[in-house]
């Protein structure tokens, strides 16, 4: 599966690529949200892995821009900011799986599990 993944926290991309990849996917990471919004343009992903809050473009937001182009991309939201209010904002926009901060190995792999998957039970519910 071909993954991307954008954080403004290079330590986290990192991470994510290196427990994705170990699992077979094909992985790209990103910190500048205006370099993956291009790499997106150009070429299809099957997943995207997103953090809610970064410097020029709050996730929901680059989620929204990236559905203009890539309509039903599957999606998993992580976030440090895990409030009741992040997460029901994601849902309203369409965001299914969160994974809170910090987050394990396993809870990622569980992120994509469940996005991958689609299930409709207990959208937006933070994987913990």
């Amino acid at each position: 599966m071909k993954i991307v993944v954008v954080d403004d926290e290079p330590t986290i991309v990192l991470m994510c690529r290196r427990v994705l990849e170990s699992q077979g996917h094909a992985v790209q990471g990103f910190t500048d949200v205006r370099t993956a919004l291009a790499r997106l343009e150009a070429e299809a992903a099957d997943l995207l892995v997103v953090d809610y809050k970064m410097p020029e473009l709050n996730g929901i937001e680059f989620v929204r821009r990236v559905w203009a182009v890539r309509p039903g991309l599957r999606v998993v939201m992580i976030t440090a900011h895990g409030t009741r209010e992040v997460i029901e904002q994601a849902t309203r926009s369409g965001v299914k799986t969160v994974v809170l901060k910090p987050f394990t190995p396993s809870e990622l792999a569980q992120g994509v599990a469940a996005a991958v998957a689609d299930t409709d039970a207990a959208p937006g519910a933070p994987v913990r």
